[in-house]
């Protein structure tokens, strides 16, 4: 069997007397790089992107990064990579978290499976499924962060903002989370008809 003609390779020569992965390199390159041994891994462990950390896949970036370049032409290193939960926690989306829902709690969450882990704390504080109208705010704007402490039940969607000291506290948009006994406020009636205009 004729050797590689690389010195240092004792690979089959299948090619010019390179072994194929000399070859390659040499056809892709132009050169065989005799002094780069074929099994050294030429990226980072890690994405090369400032602040990612995740395992590279290819060209220094990883899987979220490459696909970004090649679809759209740039790695979008200012736009978050959507973060898979710790195994066995379920999985994030958009921030909040989603876990598979434990069959006690089934009634809590009307059968849903996966549930967002902030209106199954809610509702496992109240003792009761939340109404459809009814939302979960996080108090110091953390979406991960589903203490009890942190929720606070809302009867339609919370303001904008991550800031509880700026938004409105008026009764027909927010209510007391901590008492189990609380129900949603009674959605006021329709506005009285107008008179008309005298001329």
């Amino acid at each position: 069997m004729t050797r590689c003609a690389v010195e240092g390779c004792d690979r089959r020569s299948v090619t010019r007397g390179w072994c194929h992965g000399h070859y390659l390199r040499w056809y892709r390159t132009g050169d065989v790089q005799a002094d780069r041994p074929l099994s050294r891994r030429v990226h980072p462990e890690t994405c090369s992107v400032e602040g990612c950390g995740r395992p590279t896949q290819a060209k220094a970036l990883c899987g979220t990064h490459y696909k970004r370049s090649v679809k759209h032409g740039d790695i979008g290193a200012d736009i978050a990579v959507r973060l898979s939960a710790p195994h066995g926690t379920g999985r994030l989306k958009h921030g909040y978290r989603y876990i598979p829902l434990p069959p006690e709690f089934g009634h809590l969450a009307n059968g849903e499976s996966p549930v967002a882990e902030h209106r199954l704390v809610m509702a496992q504080h109240l003792g009761r499924p939340l109404a459809l109208h009814e939302t979960v705010h996080h108090r110091n704007g953390d979406r991960s962060d589903n203490r009890i402490e942190n929720l606070e039940l809302w009867s339609t969607r919370q303001p904008r903002g991550s800031e509880s000291t700026t938004k409105s506290r008026s009764p027909s948009r927010s209510f007391d989370s901590t008492d189990p006994n609380c129900s949603a406020p009674k959605a006021a009636g329709p506005p009285a008809p107008r008179s008309p205009d005298r001329i």
